[in-house]
């Protein structure tokens, strides 16, 4: 079954209309929907109760009010995922939480970003990074980071569309390129 898109985002729209500009609410229900998403992705008792046809929408009500109280969704959020499996249109629980993000990205013009190390790497350092990536984009950015062995050292920084991979391991792949080309 395909997701209705505009469904969805109509959805989310009126979900931060209702939750306002409160970033600390945003981040917390944008987690919640990440953890109902996975529920969705990976549980098929969950994902069938929510897309039956044969399963009355009272017994689909009753499971939703189970998990919102075990993954704490917040209340603001509840009548409109109620709403969207009502309308049939459950299958949306699998998107909710990357649609919601990207429109909390373009209400605060921030974007999720992902600095990827071989090693730990210290707060002053990740703020020195976070500052240029800004300048250059032109937005707030929210970094993750991961550590990765397998890149040897340097780093790989990710922000939106804008990809800079300063890896040993690039590095090396780009001078074997060049030398098998010989």
């Amino acid at each position: 079954m395909k997701v209705d898109k505009k469904f969805m985002k109509n959805l989310v729209k009126k979900i931060i209309k209702t939750v306002g500009s409160n970033e600390e609410k945003l981040s917390q229900i944008s987690k919640s929907l990440d953890i109902l998403a996975n529920l969705y992705k990976s549980s098929t008792l969950f994902r069938n109760i929510i897309l039956s046809p044969k399963i009355p929408f009272e017994e689909k009500e009753k499971a939703l009010s189970k998990v919102f109280s075990a993954i704490n969704i917040p209340d603001e959020v509840k009548p409109f995922i109620i709403f969207a499996v009502k309308e049939n249109k459950g299958n949306i629980l699998k998107e909710l939480n990357k649609a919601f993000r990207f429109e909390v990205e373009k209400f605060f013009a921030t974007v999720q970003g992902e600095v990827i190390t071989a090693y730990p790497i210290e707060e002053e350092l990740l703020n020195e990074i976070r500052n240029v990536i800004e300048s250059k984009i032109g937005k707030k950015v929210e970094f993750t980071v991961k550590e990765d062995k397998s890149i040897i050292g340097g780093a790989v920084i990710k922000a939106g569309s804008y990809i800079l991979d300063t890896s040993v391991r690039n590095y090396l792949n780009q001078l074997q390129k060049t030398l098998t080309r010989f």
